[in-house]
Order: C-alpha cells, then sequence, then structure tokens
C-alpha cells in the first residue's frame, strides 16, 4: 500500500526552495535547526512543501547518516515561517496556531513532532481539527498548551517584583515551560508606566519592558542585581500582611499548596524567612 503524505494547502513545494534534489521519498529523514519557534516553521514548512516524512525534529546537530535516514539542517527563514503560519490560520484556524505555538513553548521531549503529526492530520480534516479530540496528536498539542497556559496563568499572579538600585522592577521566576512571550503582555498592561525586568532563571533569559515595548533577551543567570534602600521595607510590610491576614484555625497548607505549589516558593517574598 503507497504511503500516504498530508498536503499543505497553497504552499510552494520545490519550486520555491530550490530544485528537489531527492529521488527516493520513502527515506527516514532527521531534521536539525537552531531551538526557535520561526526555526521549527521553517522546518515543518519544508516538510509539508516536499511531502517528506520525519521521524526525527531535534535541535541538537546532526552526528552522521546511517544507511537507513539522512539528517537535514534547516535553516531559520522568516518568510518561509510566516508563510506556514498563514496557511494555519487560514486552512484550519488562528486557535490552531496558538495551540501550536504553545505546545511548542513547553519545550517538552519530542514537541516538535507532536506539532508534525498535529498539522499532518489538520490538513486532512481542515476546520475540524481542534474538534477531534479522539486523535491522540490533536488532545497532546492541546495538553501541552493548556500546560504553558495554566502555569502562565498562575505566575501572573505569583511573579514578586524588586525595586532596584536604578528604579527598575526585577522579577525572577523558575518556570517549568518557557512562559515569558506569555507574561509579557500582561505586565505591559498591568506596569505599562515602570520599567520592569522579569528573569527566567532556568533558560537564562529575561524580558524587559520600558517605554511601552518589551524585548526578550539572553540574561547571565550569575547577575544579582542591588536593590533600593527602600526595597527591604517595602518586603517585611508585605511579609508582616501575609502574617496578619492569615487565621490560624483556618489555615490549611494543603490547600495553599495547591494553589501556590511549592516550586515557586523560592522567590515569593512571603515566604521567606523574616
Amino acid at each position: 500500500m503507497p504511503l500516504r503524505r498530508p498536503v499543505l494547502p497553497n504552499i510552494k513545494g520545490p519550486s520555491l526552495l530550490g530544485p528537489c534534489r531527492r529521488e527516493n521519498f520513502m527515506d527516514e529523514l532527521t531534521y536539525h535547526y537552531d531551538g526557535s519557534y520561526a526555526g521549527l516553521l521553517s522546518v515543518l514548512q519544508r516538510i509539508f512543501a516536499w511531502r517528506e516524512t520525519p521521524t526525527e525534529i531535534c535541535v541538537a546537530a546532526p552526528a552522521q547518516d546511517d544507511l537507513f535516514s539522512t539528517a537535514a539542517q534547516v535553516a531559520t527563514d522568516l518568510q518561509r515561517a510566516d508563510q506556514l503560519l498563514s496557511a494555519i490560520r487560514t486552512h484550519l484556524s488562528p486557535d490552531s496556531a496558538t495551540f501550536v505555538r504553545h505546545a511548542f513553548f513547553s519545550e517538552v521531549p519530542g514537541v516538535e513532532m507532536a506539532i508534525y503529526r498535529y498539522l499532518a492530520h489538520g490538513w486532512k480534516v481542515r476546520r475540524r481539527l481542534d474538534d477531534d479530540l479522539a486523535c491522540p496528536a490533536v488532545a497532546e498539542v492541546q495538553r501541552l498548551a493548556q500546560r504553558v497556559r495554566r502555569e502562565s496563568h498562575r505566575l501572573k499572579g505569583l511573579a514578586r517584583f524588586r525595586e532596584t538600585d536604578e528604579g527598575l522592577l526585577y522579577a525572577p521566576l523558575e518556570p517549568e515551560h518557557f512562559v515569558l512571550p506569555l507574561l509579557a503582555p500582561h505586565f505591559a498592561e498591568r506596569l505599562g508606566q515602570e520599567r520592569w525586568l522579569i528573569q527566567d532563571v532556568r533558560r537564562s533569559k529575561g524580558v524587559f519592558y520600558a517605554e511601552g515595548r518589551w524585548v526578550l533577551a539572553d540574561l547571565d543567570v550569575h547577575a544579582s542585581p542591588q536593590f533600593s534602600a527602600e526595597e527591604s521595607h517595602w518586603q517585611q510590610l508585605w511579609q508582616t500582611f501575609f502574617a496578619r491576614i492569615a487565621i490560624a484555625e483556618r489555615t490549611n497548607p494543603r490547600q495553599q499548596k495547591s494553589f501556590m505549589p511549592m516550586k515557586y516558593w523560592k522567590y515569593l517574598v512571603e515566604m521567606e524567612p523574616r
């Protein structure tokens, strides 16, 4: 039985990417990219345009080809990435594009292939994609996206900003997923008159906001900001408030840990020793 391959609507194939040099499309292919979201979209655009069959999509550089598989290093191409996003929004739905983006931010092993299977199914069912929860590919991508959204929602309430000696509001975090792109618009609206920096300590990245714009950047994980003279005073006031409003008879540590998981306590001012 011939292998059926998903066809991406209205995406140019070899005419866009150059002459097709592959004669045997049954080869197993491993793709390598730079780890960025645009990089993954560039890989997926090539896969669907060239009707190729991936066995793995990963960030690591290829070691060597073996007898039955071929490794391909795909450069990030913003034009191709935008082309694929446009096709997803047009032929599937804007929600599908959001599911793909948020699932990618989960950074779980194998998420790239999960997204490939999700889109491959999408080209078959089109706008019915996200209602087809019986499909494992759909369920997996939506589950990963929901995990990212849930963590970003929690951290919108658990991020604790401290004032540096330069007047910058600084909030360190160690999220399980890459949620900075989801946190940035929220705090840009909430703290639009301030300059602030949220640092993802685990990934050595941060999002900086000033004058109506925010930008993602790499940050030195060992950098330790100096706090303002008033910061210690405000922290003590917050700790006192947190302790005073607690009703001892109604304290429920188990429920507290449910709403405020202990993995986030490291940077909570109210949980620091007084």
